[in-house]
């Protein structure tokens, strides 16, 4: 069995981090789960916080703004960890990739509340054009 697996960590903006770890932790639903080189597969959604991963000997930390995880195992090659997240910040302080991802966080939330303001002004103004026509019947 291979004594690593590979870990990628992908946001819509850009892949965080694509590396080999010898083991990880992550913070599911139903508690702290360790992920260990040959895991079973599985999928579930990934709660925001910490995950840990220890590559060579070293510990390090990943931020993440919620997702999903899929473990991958495949005959001859290391087994496969994939997180999709909107948002996620590594590195090997774990203050510091907080503070981060926070700040992430933050401009994700301004930008979803603009966008629902954005939505709000067209829905508004296509009913205020389709009262001005004054469409009764579609089509005559």
């Amino acid at each position: 069995m291979n004594p690593h697996m590979q870990l990628e960590v992908i946001t819509p903006d850009k892949k965080v981090l694509d590396t080999m770890v010898s083991a990880m932790r992550v913070f599911l639903p139903d508690g702290w789960w360790g992920i260990l080189p040959g895991h079973m597969p599985m999928i579930s959604f990934v709660n925001a916080g910490v995950l840990h991963y220890t590559m060579e000997e070293t510990k390090r930390y990943v931020a993440i703004y919620q997702g999903t995880i899929e473990v991958q195992k495949s005959q001859g090659k290391p087994t496969r960890v994939l997180i999709l997240t909107a948002a996620a910040e590594e590195g090997d302080q774990v203050d510091e990739v907080i503070a981060n991802l926070e700040q992430q966080a933050k401009k994700l939330a301004d930008l979803a509340k603009e966008a629902n303001l954005e939505f709000n002004q067209l829905r508004l103004s296509l009913e205020k054009s389709l009262q001005a026509a004054e469409i009764t019947k579609l089509g005559l």
